[in-house]
Formats: structure tokens, sequence, C-alpha cells
């Protein structure tokens, strides 16, 4: 039998499953053909599949020593070195590779992932232009161009790539929803949703399309809080729908209750600066804590929160089913989810009914929608409790508030007398997908107000949408020059820019928590409004909890009198500038302790 017969064969046993019976024909293949490369790549890629890294290298070298200059050799070369954990020596590979065969697109999309990997994003990007530039259709390079771009706020080039995929009939499911994230990230919420619309069209079962859809809805002000209530509940009723949620026995046995916490973002994110201090100050007479970590990035801060927790279990490489079975297995009393419907979210757990008792809080202060969530912690100012709260859970208020700050940076306390003089300088600090129309027309009128003002913002993304917004402002009579648009920053940067803001101004319906609190704690009074949503009042709850409620407008007509107020009045700046942090480090917000046994009461009370 021909050695092309044979391996001919051999695929076919392969793409069968019989991985034994396909290794012996690409052998006899070998046999028959002994300078033929081709039987020994085979080879190396069975063997692989059955788990022999390092035969599969040796029989993959072969093939490349019969012909040095095949570029699929290397190629498999380099694969191969990538699963071994030896990332120079497939960088090496796969250059190889990319040099001999030119064509060969997916060794450079290979060559860009070890880039990546090693720190080299820039030269990534090259890569993968070089590949999209050759072949427009090579899927694999144009959606982790795209990827890489967003990464890295280039915004513009990401969109351009992505459309031109559009427009050549090739683009994915999943690019059109790449094509929603970046519009929403630039501010354009409306057509974010057209975006996601589009994209599950084309594919109805794509979870994260859908979630991200019903998260871009929370930053719209011109949706009534009813209609964005009710496309969470539709979300929800999807996911919950596709599931069949075993119920669970009462709570069986003695002893600590368990506590599950689970996200994404236990890593250096805002969530688990905030979930620090109640880890640290959790009882651990009464309770057990367990960590379920569903995020890829490693560092320093996910170090501490690891040997803080009681247990801690990776969960990102698990579905949901296997995810539920590990959390049912620990016995969990109180699950907590702590990301709702941002990314990588788990909160879809939830529809298998993990624990006896199942709350959000903190990453999304916001119903999720889910009837299989039991309760949504909150405060009374983010959810009053004489208002008709549109929730899918039963909502459990916190006594003083919902916020447990405990700061990440600690600059020098602010000196009130240096900031008494010279030009006022507003700012913002919320992602800027949280600047509405409507937010953004009651900062212009701050501006018009203050002829002398200048207004920084920082995270605006750079290209046609920073100049997009200063065209916006120059037409509405605020000279660009007035403007001064920031990067993302360190954040030694960004507490020293905070510390150097007269007055921070919040975004709505999506309003600010981190940045209020940081704001604060640098000495910069923040304006907010009364919002007509839960998500719209969280710095609200935080300035009140704090004594500043005279720093809270009751519309957007007030919001702008008070900002124009502050930024004219310097003796009142320097006033408020003096005493905000102690109030601040005075008021419930940062007093960990209290605050968990609050937290703790309310574990106890739903179990």
């Amino acid at each position: 039998m021909s050695a092309e017969r044979l391996i001919a064969d051999g695929h076919a046993l392969e793409d069968a499953g019989r991985f034994g019976e396909a290794q012996q024909l690409y052998q006899a293949a070998a046999d028959a053909a002994p300078d033929s490369p081709r039987p020994w790549l085979n080879l190396g890629n069975v063997l692989h599949r059955q788990g022999r890294l390092d035969d599969a290298l040796s029989a993959t070298r072969r093939a490349i020593a019969l012909a040095p200059d095949f570029g699929p050799g290397h190629y498999n070369l380099g694969c191969l070195l990538i699963a071994a954990g030896r990332p120079d020596e497939a960088e090496t590979a796969l250059r190889a590779a990319w040099q001999l065969a030119p064509d060969l697109g997916d060794a450079g999309v290979r060559l860009a992932d070890v880039l990546v990997a090693r720190g080299n994003a820039d030269g990534a990007c090259e890569i993968l232009r070089t590949v999209v530039g050759r072949d427009a259709s090579n899927a694999g390079a144009a959606r982790n161009l795209a990827l890489l771009l967003i990464e890295r706020d280039r915004i513009d080039e990401a969109e351009a790539t992505l459309r031109s995929r559009v427009r050549a009939g090739w683009a994915s499911a999943g690019e059109y929803a790449m094509l929603g994230e970046i519009a929403l990230r630039s501010g354009r919420a409306s057509e974010a949703d057209d975006w996601y619309a589009a994209s599950l069209s084309r594919d109805p079962s794509l979870r994260d399309a859908a979630r991200a859809r019903v998260f871009a809805l929370s930053a719209r002000d011109d949706l009534s809080p009813q209609h964005v209530f009710d496309a969470h509940r539709a979300y929800a009723a999807t996911v919950e729908g596709a599931r069949t949620a075993t119920a669970l026995p009462p709570r069986r046995r003695p002893g600590r209750l368990r506590i599950g916490y689970v996200s994404p973002d236990f890593c250096s994110h805002a969530v688990a600066m905030f979930i620090k201090p109640v880890i640290e100050h959790h009882d651990r007479s009464r309770f057990e804590i367990f960590c379920y970590d569903n995020g890829d990035v490693h560092g320093a801060v996910k170090d501490v929160l690891r040997t803080l927790a009681d247990h801690w279990r990776p969960i990102a490489a698990l579905d949901d089913a296997a995810a539920a079975h590990l959390i049912r297995a620990d016995g969990i009393d109180v699950l907590v989810d702590l990301a709702g419907h941002t990314s990588f979210s788990r909160v879809a757990l939830f529809a298998h009914r993990c624990a006896p008792a199942q709350v959000t809080w903190l990453g999304y202060p916001h119903t999720t929608g889910f009837g299989s969530a039991d309760y949504r912690i909150c405060d009374a100012i983010t959810d009053p409790p004489d208002g008709a709260p549109l929730a899918s859970e039963r909502l459990l208020r916190l006594p003083s508030t919902q916020w447990c700050y405990a700061p990440i940076h600690h600059p020098d306390p602010p000196d009130a007398s240096a900031r008494a003089d010279g030009t006022p300088t507003l700012g913002s600090f919320n992602q800027f997908w949280k600047v509405s129309p409507s937010c953004l027309r009651a900062w212009i009128d701050v501006m018009c107000a203050v002829p002398a003002a200048r207004l920084r913002l920082v995270g605006v993304p750079a290209g046609r949408t920073s100049t997009d917004l200063l065209a916006h402002f120059e037409r509405e009579g605020v000279a660009p020059a007035r403007l001064v648009l920031l990067p993302r920053l360190d954040v030694r940067r960004y507490f020293a820019t905070l510390a150097d803001t007269d007055v921070a101004l919040d975004t709505w319906p999506y309003s600010g928590a981190t940045t209020t609190l940081d704001a604060l704690w640098a000495g910069t009074p923040v304006v907010t409004v009364h919002g007509d949503r839960s998500q719209a009042r969280s710095s609200e709850s935080i300035l009140r909890a704090a004594g500043l409620a005279e720093l809270v407008a009751s519309s957007p007509r007030e919001f702008v009198e008070l900002a124009v107020g502050l930024a004219s009045d310097r003796r009142l700046r320097a006033s408020l500038r003096a005493t905000i942090r102690s109030r601040l480090q005075a008021s419930p917000l940062m007093d960990a302790s209290h605050f968990t046994r609050d937290l703790e009461a309310l574990y106890l009370r739903i179990t």
C-alpha cells in the first residue's frame, strides 16, 4: 500500500479517535516513504493527541531533518513547543515557519500568541497585520489583532479591521459583538446595542454577546428603568430556561457557615479592593471562606487574596455544570456573585442552584434579572425601602453602606492652602462609556458658566472618539484648549491627578463608586445627582455615608449649579478639601470590621 493511502487511512482513524491504530498506519507510511516528512508530521500530531509530548517532538524534529525548508514542519514544532512551555524555542520555530511559508497564516497567528505571552504585544500586532494584509479572510488573525488593539486602546484601528470584515461578509457573530464593545467604549451605547443585536441574530447562542448587550443598556439615559429591567429579565430567562436546576436540601451540618465568593476580578481590580478587607475581617470562628476564581490574570493582588481565603478554587477552565458541581460538593451555604453582568461573569451558575442562598453584590449595582438569584445586597440610598425597586432579587440592605473602602494608595494628605489659588480644574475619572448625552450636556453647561475652568477627562479613547468629543465641546462654545484628555493612568499618577483636580464630576445613569471614593481619599469633592435607578445612586450612597450630602444634587440642573458654585468659590473648595479625607476615614465606609459584622448578620439572616 502506498504511503499516501496509508496516511489517508490514518487520518480517517485519527478523526474517529482511534489514535493507536492511526499511529500504526503513519509508522507504516514512514517505512514506505523513508525520505518523506509527511508521515513523521502525522506521527507527531497523533502522538501529541495521546499525551506523548516528548515523542511527538521527536517525530516532528525527524520530519524537519528530512525537509529543513518545509514550513509546516517548523509550524508543528512551534505548536508542540508552546504546549511544552518552551516559548523561546517556540518563537524560533514559528519564525522559521513564517519565513519559509509566508502564506501559512496560522504560523503568524501562533507566533503572535507567543510574542504576547512574552510581553511583545507591538511585535504581535505587526505580525497579525501582515497576516491580515496577505489574507483578509483569516478570521483568527483579524480577531486576535482586534482584541490586541482594543486592549492597547487603539480603538480606531480595531474598529477599521472589524468593519472591513463586515463589509466583505467574513465577520463572525463574535466579531459583531466586538464592534459592540468598541462602540460602547467610545460612548456610543445606542450603536453598541445595534451591533450586539446583529451578533445575536447570527448566533443566538452567543451568551457573552447577550450578557454584554444587557450590560450596555445600563449606560443608556434614553431608556427607562423599566425597559432596562425588562431586558435583564428577558436575558436571564434565556439562561435559566436552558438549565435544569437541582433542588438543594436544607443546610445539614453544624459548624461554620460556608460563604463562597465568585468573581473574575480577584486581581488588580476595584472588586478585589472592596472584597479584600471583608475577607480579612470575617470571623473565622463562625464563617469559612471559599473564593471561586474565574479570572486568568495573576499577580500580587491575587496572591494576597489566595492567602486570606480558607479555600481557593480556580473555575475559569470549568463549564457551568462542572463549576456548579464543585460548589455543591463544597457544601456552600451562601454563594455570593461579585460580577453581575460584567465581563467574564459566572452569574449563570445561579441557574444550577449551587447553594441554599444565592446572592449578588458589589461588582454590578443593578438587578441581575435572575430568578435564581435569591438576594441582592444594597443599601437604603441606592435602593430606598419606600420605593418600588425593579429587582428580580429580594433586597438585603446593609444598615450604613454597601461599600467597604480600603485605599490601594496612600498619597500625602491634601494641602488645602495649595489648592486655594489658580484656575479651577474640573475632572471626570469614570470610564468613558458612562458619559451619557445628558451628562455631557450638564458638563458643557458648567464649562460655559465658568469660562476660566478647565475640564480634565481620563480614559477617553484616542483617535476618532477624542476628536469628536473636542469638536462637540467646540460647537457648544467650549474651546478645545480648555479640555485635557488623558490616557489611563498608573496608580500613582491617577491619585496625583485626582488630588490636582478641584471638583470631580460624576456620571449618570451609571455613576461612579471606586472613582468617587478615590477622589474623596485624594481630598477632591465629587458632585453627583440623585438618579432614578440603583446604579445611578452609588455616588450618592457614598457621599451621604461620608457626611457629604451637600454634594448631591436633586436634578441635572442643580448638578450644574453645585458644580459651578464649587468651581467659582475657592474658599469653599479649600474648606472641603481640608476635611474630606478625615470625614471619609471616620465614616462607615472605612470601618471594615463593623462593615463585615453587618454583612455577616445578613448572611446569618438568610440561612
